[in-house]
């Protein structure tokens, strides 16, 4: 019922999306939740070390619940992580508890630095149903140079023992992703040749997943390679909204910068501002291919991959079957 009930609310999305609705009689079926927007690690392909002090914080535990609390009514997936380390909040695994309580999907993606013996027991007792790791380069001088602040043999090693615990613990959850950003020198080289080289690092155990993802330029903060591709209608302003530890609220997780902000939970609802002034302009702005004034739009480079029914082509399957990335 829960996956005939996606499917269901996925088709009336997509009919407001074909038909570049601008008040959508529905509400957003994802979101991410910025818990904090500090960062242990200094990764030359993330924009999180450009980030100014005073936009960096721990969101507060009685905003999370504010969130969760109305969106327990609407939403399938909550993503628990934006622009920094979820691992560094204090209260992470009551946000994760909490969440589970109101039967929201959630998702967490890390670097794994932190994932101590201690926090790993804590995940998994936490009902979290998705746990990604950023584990980008498959020998120690690659994934050190893109991991900058991280360790290649701890993060193995923290891997490795989490995977142990959850086969001891015979738990099914989380599924344990690997996420690996695609550039240029493994573009050229065989894919299956370049995960093979990744799974031999955890030995016999397997992750739930390896996922080799597309780089892409964070809404033009960091330069792409030129696209040839039709303009394809972001499908973000129609489906997801983004919130930060603040609260401020966008719509998109591609503006970074927080740029075109919409709203701001402590003052309003997602509700009101799903369908508020800001979201309907933009949507008719994006319809209407008026992005004058949007430079964070007009610069990324997601309006511009390959797609097929508006749906980005390697995100297709995972859509319809609830798999979202």
């Amino acid at each position: 019922m829960i996956l005939l009930s996606y499917w269901l609310r996925l088709a009336r999305l997509s009919v407001h999306y074909f038909k570049r609705s601008t008040i959508l009689p529905y509400l957003p079926v994802r979101t991410w939740i910025e818990l904090t927007s500090h960062c242990n690690f200094a990764c030359p392909i993330c924009p999180n070390r450009l980030l100014d002090e005073k936009e960096k914080g721990f969101m507060d535990f009685g905003l999370f619940k504010k969130i969760i609390d109305e969106a327990q009514d609407f939403l399938f997936e909550a993503n628990l992580a934006h622009r920094g380390e979820s691992l560094l909040h204090p209260r992470l695994l009551e946000m994760i508890a909490y969440a589970k309580k109101k039967r929201l999907y959630t998702r967490l993606h890390t670097n794994g630095s932190l994932l101590s013996e201690k926090m790993a027991e804590g995940i998994l007792c936490s009902g979290l149903d998705r746990l990604s790791f950023s584990f980008d380069g498959h020998d120690k001088e690659t994934y050190e140079k893109i991991r900058a602040g991280g360790q290649f043999e701890k993060a193995v090693d923290d891997i490795v023992r989490f995977l142990e615990m959850k086969k001891r613990a015979r738990a099914k959850k989380p599924l344990t992703v690997i996420e690996v950003i695609a550039f240029d020198q493994e573009k050229t080289n065989n894919s299956s040749l370049v995960k093979d080289r990744l799974l031999a690092l955890f030995k016999h155990l397997r992750p739930s997943n390896l996922v080799i993802k597309q780089s892409h330029n964070w809404a033009g903060e960091f330069k792409a390679d030129e696209s040839k591709e039709d303009y394809s209608l972001c499908p973000f302003p129609w489906n997801t909204l983004a919130i930060f530890w603040n609260g401020n609220v966008l719509p998109c997780p591609q503006d970074f910068f927080g740029r075109n902000v919409v709203g701001n939970v402590e003052d309003s609802s997602l509700r009101k501002i799903w369908n508020g002034e800001r979201m309907i302009t933009l949507r008719k702005k994006l319809a209407m291919r008026d992005m004058a004034d949007l430079p964070t739009c007009l610069r990324c480079d997601r309006i511009r991959r390959k797609t097929f029914l508006g749906v980005p082509r390697e995100y297709l399957w995972k859509y319809i079957t609830k798999r979202m990335p």
